[in-house]
């Protein structure tokens, strides 16, 4: 089963900014701060905020595409698709050193709407807090599976299958045509 929306690049560092000008967290408090808000908005309006895949790592759940957006800036991965990270945003370590704002035209009602939450309940969280915060049955189960690989890809029916609305989110999830009869 895959997100109801395809990966969005600009959306996702806008989010990224968000979030760490917002929380003041470190990279791994950011990251995890956008799993919960994703979780959010998944529960609230049957979509992540920019279509992200999550894979669980020793630490706990890490948004994919946002981390490899993170080490391309640290250096770390050459990907031409999210050069445009390099002009927003630096790393001095594991902090973040924003070269500017975050566009919020990029971040719908709804984004902010959870972003803000996961923020407001969690920013202030350190190491060992995020780690309970993510370490959920998902992200649980994928590690489990991990193999002899250093990540491995969490089910987006699995992080669903977390929130209170889960049949249906999962019903909704399955249908490769929403809102059509």
């Amino acid at each position: 089963m895959s997100g109801p929306t395809a990966f969005e690049p600009a959306k996702s560092l806008e989010a990224l900014l968000y979030v760490a000008q917002n929380s003041g967290a470190d990279m791994y408090g950011t990251l995890k701060l956008l799993y919960v808000a994703d979780k959010l908005h998944l529960e609230r309006y049957g979509s992540l905020i920019f279509g992200e895949d999550y894979a669980a790592m020793e630490w706990g759940p890490v948004p994919s595409n946002t981390y490899d957006i993170v080490k391309f800036v640290r250096g770390d991965r050459p990907r031409s698709v999210i050069e445009a990270a390099k002009a927003a945003f630096t790393m001095n370590g594991n902090n973040f050193e924003l070269l500017r704002a975050p566009d919020l035209d990029e971040l719908s009602e709804s984004n902010r709407e959870c972003l803000d939450e996961a923020i407001r309940r969690h920013g202030a969280n350190d190491f060992e807090g995020f780690k309970r915060l993510t370490h959920d049955a998902a992200w649980g189960a994928a590690w489990r599976s991990v193999g002899d690989r250093r990540s491995n890809p969490i089910p987006l029916a699995s992080v669903a299958s977390l929130l209170p609305n889960a049949q249906d989110l999962i019903q909704h999830l399955s249908d490769p045509h929403p809102g059509s009869d």
